[in-house]
Order: C-alpha cells, then structure tokens, then sequence
C-alpha cells in the first residue's frame, strides 16, 4: 500500500511509515524483488553518507481498471499499478437505467476492452467505478440505477469479474481525483462541486472523503433552496438547486431561448447536431457568443452561488472546486457564483474559502474510479493486519 500510494520509497522510510523494523523491510523487499513485483529505481538524495536505494513496484506488478459511469456515457481506461495510462481510454455509448440488459451490456464493453488489452486477467485485480445515484458504496448498492434483483450492483459485478470492485457516486470519486491528483492537492478541507446533467457534490473534511451514517453524504442539490420557483425536481420536491441550475435545467432554458432566436448561434449549433441539445453545447454556444447562452449559465451560477454559500457557512472548506461539462463555462460561471457568494455568504467564511475550477477536464472522472482504488485497494489487509 506504501509503494503503491506514495511511488518510489526508501526502506528506511517505508520502515518508519509502515511501522515494522528496517531488517523486516529489507526481508520483504527481497521477497517481493524475486517475484518480481518491486523493483529498484535509483537512489534517493543522501542524508549524510552513501544515498539510499529507492525501491517502487515493477509496471506489470498488476493493473487497475476504471469505469466512469454518466447518465448516457461510459468511458474505460486501465492503469498500471503505478498510475500510469497503460492502454488508450474508449468511450461507449449507454443509457443507464434500472434493466438487467442494460448491466449486461455494460460488462460485456467491459470484458471486450480488458481482452483488447492483451493484458492477462490474472493482474488486473480490480475496478473502480464512479457513477451517478444515491451510492451506499459500502454497501455496495446504487438505489438510483442498475438496480435488480435480489443482489445488490456489487454482488452482481464482483459476480461477474471475480476481481476487487469499488463502487462510489461520481461527485465523490472526481473530488477525491482532484484532491489526490489535481487542484485539492495542498488542502484537507475540499468541496467539490460538479456539474453535468444533474448536479454533485463530494465533501472531503480532514483529508479523508465524508460518506455519511449511510454514505448518502453530498446529496445538497435536492435541497429546495428555490421553493418560491414552484419548479418540480426529478426528486420530487419542488425547488430543488438541481432544478434550477444543473445541466437538466440548464438545456430546458435552452429549449425556450431556441423558440425565442431560431437563427441564433446556440440553435444554429443544435442543428448542426441533428436537434441534440447537450449541456456541452449551450456551454460551446456561450464560448462562441451567443448572448442567450451566456444569460443562462449566468443565471445558473447565481443559484449555485446561493447553494454554496450553505455550504461555506456550514462546512467552512478551504478549497471549492466547480467542475463537470457545465463549468467548462468558466468565467461565464465562475463570475457569477463568485457574485453570488458575496451576497449570501459572511465575509468571514468566504475568506477563508478558495473557489477554483478543477484541473483534470475530461478524465476526472476515470480518474475518480482510479482514486477510490487507490484509496481502498488495500484496506481489508492493513485491517486485517491492525
């Protein structure tokens, strides 16, 4: 888990991390060397007198493979036990639901990419998966999708692969990617907030991911904060932030604002995709322009101001990082929820919280299924161990 976490390490450091005496260390190495799974990769600075071996594990010790789950999408790509892209990511088509055939679709785009790798199956030894839903991810159960049966999703996959499988909600995986890989790096106190078709949040609180009493912890955008709107969410509610400023609603204003300008930039981009209206798109029209386009997301990043600055007041994170389609946006986003945070949020809390966009684009989410292996690939033995 040391290696595999923190990379290159020294014995003498692993010795102090790991809490075992340097001759115990040095025997495992050894042992480990032989098999073949850990390597030496040069040496490390000196402390005073000979630099010390750096010992890592060998690139095909074993291999991981992500899946990042969208409401229409899927995208797989497998790492190496050192991190590293070891075969070119692909993209699927999909729609989830809760129908058993959609489920054997997606192991069988599974199954098709890892045989394309040529890697064999014995070294993949497990598969993260961020997705969209209500996740009890300890439990193993998406009350949201993929949901049938008498077996819960992750009896059902763990079934199927024989191999580890992590399962977390997709606004948990990309804050941990971000916290682990990308703009939360130097924090312990994160909020990540990601925008696509719904609307996500992953709270990160001294350094470690907050799951909740039943790991149901982040669902803050069906929280009616626009009750006056009269709005009806997917949940149910009326009012909900995801009603109001998610990708969802975000294409519902589109639609009207089409109506209202039919050669505009944004229906002129909808026609030249054959009538489909993404989030994406009304973000690319907004980048090129067009002034609707850039009224709604406006509009969109005040009601995400508002809804956040709940969340300062309450959480008072060091770091806030707004991602998804929708915040490729940028300043035509961050601007205005900026905006609205000065209104809504005490000067005191705000201060101390820093908003950014998150670094890692289009593969946070593959990189949110490879965080949450990283995070418990390990676990079952370290608490065996303990």
């Amino acid at each position: 888990k040391n290696l595999f976490q923190k990379g290159a390490n020294t014995a003498s450091e692993i010795c102090t991390e790991v809490g075992i005496s340097l001759p115990t260390v040095n025997s495992l190495l050894g042992d480990l060397m032989e098999s073949g799974e850990v390597i030496k990769h040069g040496r490390a600075e000196s402390q005073g007198g000979r630099k010390p071996d750096l010992y890592r594990l060998a690139e095909n010790a074993f291999y991981l493979l992500s899946v990042d789950l969208s409401k229409f999408n899927m995208n797989l790509c497998l790492y190496s036990c050192n991190q590293e892209v070891t075969h070119p990511k692909e993209s699927q088509k999909i729609t989830l639901n809760n129908e058993e055939v959609t489920f054997e679709s997606i192991c069988n785009l599974i199954e098709n990419y890892l045989a394309k790798t040529g890697i064999d199956s014995e070294k993949i030894i497990a598969i993260g998966i961020s997705m969209p839903g209500l996740i009890d991810s300890l439990g193993g159960v998406n009350y949201t999708y993929l949901r049938f049966g008498k077996k819960t999703l992750l009896e059902n996959l763990e079934a199927r692969f024989q191999k580890k499988i992590f399962l977390e909600n997709d606004a948990r995986a990309m804050t941990l990617a971000e916290f682990k890989y990308g703009a939360g790096q130097n924090y312990k106190n994160v909020l990540g907030l990601f925008i696509g078709w719904g609307i996500g949040l992953g709270i990160i609180i001294d350094g470690k991911i907050y799951q909740g009493a039943s790991g149901f912890a982040g669902e803050f955008s069906h929280s009616p904060i626009f009750e006056s709107r009269n709005v009806t969410c997917i949940c149910g509610k009326k009012g909900c932030l995801e009603a109001v400023a998610s990708g969802t609603a975000i294409v519902k204003m589109a639609e009207e604002a089409i109506l209202l300008d039919k050669d505009g930039i944004l229906a002129r981009m909808v026609r030249d995709h054959e009538g489909e209206l993404m989030p994406s798109l009304v973000v690319e029209a907004a980048l090129a322009g067009d002034q609707r386009a850039i009224t709604i997301l406006s509009e969109a990043g005040l009601d995400l101001g508002r809804g956040i600055s709940i969340l300062i007041q309450l959480l008072n994170p060091e770091l806030i990082i707004i991602g998804g389609s929708v915040a490729e946006a940028k300043q035509y986003l961050i601007t205005p929820i900026q905006q609205a945070l000065n209104i809504y949020s005490m000067a005191k809390s705000r201060e101390q919280s820093k908003l950014v966009l998150y670094q890692l684009g289009e593969d946070v989410g593959l990189l949110g299924g490879l965080a949450v292996v990283n995070e418990k690939l390990f676990d079952d033995i370290t608490n065996r161990m303990s």
